[in-house]
């Protein structure tokens, strides 16, 4: 028997940093599954998520049969790994498979019919990839095994199984005529048979527990585990909204039994991630869920790993996250996904949400256990508008919630990325670099540009850029290091959302003079900039060997939250400034008396001399043992301690002792610097750093004491 070299690989550019770390689960349930399948049979497998070790296998191991992830972050790169393998060897099988594509993930049927151009759009996507020799738009376990068969049954060849000019389950493919697609069967997900109860996906063996995955358990990557799969929700802005197939489940033993696998793996490396993430469309919805925490404890509890758990949460049943929170030590990420709080908008995109009381009692309980609420939006969704979107942000503002925008992605396999949406809803699209996806492979550059929505017919172009200009300000302010402010003006009875407006409009006064006025421009300016009309006009651009430089060098390019966040915090003194001239100016002119001038300024001049930012981003070497006092008229930090007491008490001459903490800021300098090691300035590994540490605030403080 012939031995079948068989390479599944989840390709992630790594020029400037990978934007995934997480451990490739998917191709790790196809290979299991395949080694299940074929355990007769002579399988060599192996995975990869390197970019340039899958180009070297396909040089030196010379495979077989090539399976790829399909993303929208990497779908011109498995493209051109394709491109690139049939260069090398026409027989090598080229498989495809992922939500960017246009039939998206889960469909029962892909008909060529004249109201839906799903059809053509499949039609095009392949004959725009004629080195791609199936793609598997059911459930690649199934379909794999599947291509498997036919090729050995083809006396292992391509041209023998694509002669036959037929469907192959689950599979599209183009016709040898080039003039149509063949749409094999669905092919239904391994446990559609059971039921949630049932746990029917324990067919696919562990690729955790039978050591497929142990070269990604090396610290570096975040384990990553699928309870479930399915979704039962149709949003459509998502990949997964056309997915309307029963949600299979593992058992929660097998789960159990892949987590303790995992810790006592991570437990033995002197570092090593300290997170795990859960996939799950909607974690927490069942009860299932529940059960597996109650696994989790006591691994949780023997190796103090993990030590935080990502996941989505839930559309439903949030009290169910809370629980499985509570039950594993606080350690579950907790945040709304709003997307828009207008009636109309979630109407149209099929959305759910909870009622406005659900989301106020979920927040209630957020902070009962000292977590920060966070929430995200997305503009312009139908139907939004530049108001509607100011209100949903005032709501969640005035809770407390920190609260991010995303710019609306047109995925070619959602909903609102078909003809028939455009249409309906008017919308307008541009196209940009997606951040950190590009590279230059064998003597070829391969960038990554995604079709983003920029206009509507109820928010045009100028809105939505007030709307991205504004939510920069608001990012910005949903820092932790801006928490002290945000308590002080509630005390001041101020609301952090009229704040937030008044400071943005403050930010655009002509009259302003400042180093943020400056950077904010620049943030709006790199906004428009960073837009290209067509898809060729920004690859012919960032193609340039002098653009291409400055995308490598972080100058453009970057993920503009991230960037221009890092930036205003390297120029925090000016921010602070601004932000107190604002307070002083707009909100408390009428009652500025002594004593709230006192609170004001004191609170002013403890936050400009709290953070370590300018010693841990400075190559000046730090005088050991260096201290300084500091000496204000309000207890700013004393009152910090315990918000709801009156300010007046707090009205009392304070001295406080500042110290340098050489190790901590040696310590930041070296992550930092790791970074920039990489290939990264030092301003892009800062911003790079600042996203790694997530909520936290206190890292970036100098150790103090009260002296008097």
């Amino acid at each position: 028997m012939k031995n079948l070299k068989i390479l599944l690989a989840d390709p992630r550019h790594e020029t400037v940093g990978a934007h995934s770390y997480f451990v490739p689960i998917g191709i790790g349930y196809i290979g299991s599954n395949v080694l299940k399948h074929f355990k007769d049979y002579n399988i060599e497998l192996k995975l990869s998520v390197d970019a340039d070790e899958i180009f070297t296998l396909l040089d030196k191991w010379k495979p077989d049969i090539v399976g790829i992830s399909n993303y929208i972050w990497n779908s011109d790169l498995s493209k051109f790994m394709c491109k690139y393998a049939k260069k090398i060897n026409p027989n090598i099988l080229c498989v495809l498979g992922g939500p960017e594509f246009p039939a998206g993930t889960g469909a029962g049927k892909i008909e060529n019919n004249k109201e839906d151009q799903t059809y053509d759009k499949c039609l095009d996507y392949l004959i725009e990839r004629p080195f791609v020799d199936y793609f598997a738009y059911s459930d690649g376990e199934v379909v794999f095994v599947e291509l498997i068969k036919k090729f050995i049954e083809s006396n292992f060849s391509v041209d023998s199984m694509k002669n036959n000019n037929e469907a192959i389950d689950g599979c599209v493919s183009l016709a040898k005529e080039k003039d149509k697609i063949h749409v094999g069967k669905y092919f239904p997900r391994i446990g559609m048979l059971g039921s949630v109860k049932n746990e029917g996906r324990d067919e696919i063996p562990s690729p955790y527990t039978t050591g497929l995955l142990d070269k990604f358990l090396n610290g570096l990557f975040v384990p990553s585990f699928e309870t479930a799969r399915g979704c039962p929700f149709l949003c459509t802005f998502c990949d997964q909204g056309l997915d309307q197939s029963k949600i299979t489940t593992f058992s929660v033993k097998r789960l159990a039994e892949e987590i303790l696998y995992v810790a006592q793996k991570i437990s033995k490396l002197e570092k090593g991630t300290k997170a795990m993430s859960i996939f799950d469309s909607n974690w927490g919805l069942f009860e299932k869920d529940l059960r597996l925490a109650d696994e989790i404890l006591p691994i949780m509890e023997k190796y103090d790993w993990p030590q935080y758990i990502e996941c989505l949460t839930p559309k439903s049943n949030w009290n169910n996250l809370i629980k499985i929170n509570d039950r594993l030590k606080n350690r579950v990420a907790l945040g709304l996904s709003m997307q828009s709080l207008k009636v109309e908008t979630l109407t149209d995109i099929k959305r759910r949400n909870w009622t406005t009381n659900q989301y106020l009692d979920f927040l209630k309980e957020i902070k009962k256990r000292g977590k920060s609420a966070n929430s995200e939006m997305i503009i312009p969704l139908p139907s939004e508008t530049e108001e509607s979107y100011f209100e949903g942000v005032k709501f969640l503002m005035d809770n407390h919630v920190q609260t991010r925008t995303y710019t609306l992605m047109m995925l070619c396999g959602a909903e609102l990325g078909r003809d028939r949406a455009i249409k309906e809803f008017g919308m307008k699209s541009k196209w940009r670099i997606l951040p950190k996806q590009f590279g230059e492979y064998r003597g070829e550059k391969v960038l990554e540009i995604e079709p983003i929505c920029v206009g509507t017919n109820t928010m045009n172009y100028h809105n939505y850029l007030n709307c991205r200009n504004y939510s920069f300000i608001v990012k910005l302010l949903g820092h932790p290091i801006f928490t002290p402010i945000d308590k002080l003006t509630k005390k001041l009875g101020i609301g952090w959302y009229d704040f937030s407006k008044t400071l943005s409009n403050a930010i655009q006064d002509d009259n302003l003079k400042s180093k943020f006025k400056d950077l904010y421009n620049e943030f709006c300016k790199e906004s428009h900039e960073e837009l290209f009309d067509t898809k060729k006009e920004a690859f012919d651009f960032y193609s340039k060997p002098e653009n291409y430089k400055s995308l490598v060098e972080g100058d453009i390019g970057e993920n503009l939250m991230q960037k221009y966040t890092a930036k205003a915090l390297l120029i925090l003194d000016d921010v602070f400034t601004v932000i107190f001239e604002v307070i002083r100016k707009m909100f408390v002119k009428e009652k500025n008396t002594v004593e709230l001038s006192a609170v004001i300024n004191s609170s002013e001049k403890w936050l400009k001399n709290l953070y370590i930012i300018d010693e841990i981003v400075s190559d000046i070497k730090i005088q050991k043992n260096k201290q300084n006092q500091l000496n204000i008229d309000f207890d700013f930090p004393g009152w910090l301690s315990d918000t709801k007491l009156p300010l007046k008490n707090f009205k009392k001459s304070s001295t406080y002792k500042f110290n340098l903490d050489l190790e901590k800021i040696d310590y930041i300098k070296n992550e930092i610097n790791s970074i920039t090691l990489t290939g990264h300035k030092k301003q892009r590994a800062f911003a790079r750093y600042l996203e790694r540490r997530g909520s936290e605030s206190r890292f970036l403080e100098k150790k103090f004491q009260k002296v008097i």
